[in-house]
């Protein structure tokens, strides 16, 4: 049985983790899709779109 320190404990760690994804994906994701702080290239995305396969 878990206490409530262990429970505040994986708490935290799963908040913390979801932050950790949030940020990675506002910074353009794991593939490398984003700016970057570059927004030319952003534009240069934009002018060129690739087809997305679903």
């Amino acid at each position: 049985m878990l206490t409530l320190r262990g429970i505040i404990t994986i708490l935290v760690l799963a908040g913390l983790f979801a932050l950790a994804v949030v940020w990675i994906s506002k910074q353009g994701g794991w593939k490398g899709e984003g700016c970057g702080g570059n927004c030319a290239s952003c534009h240069q995305h934009c002018d060129t779109p690739e087809k997305k396969t679903h």
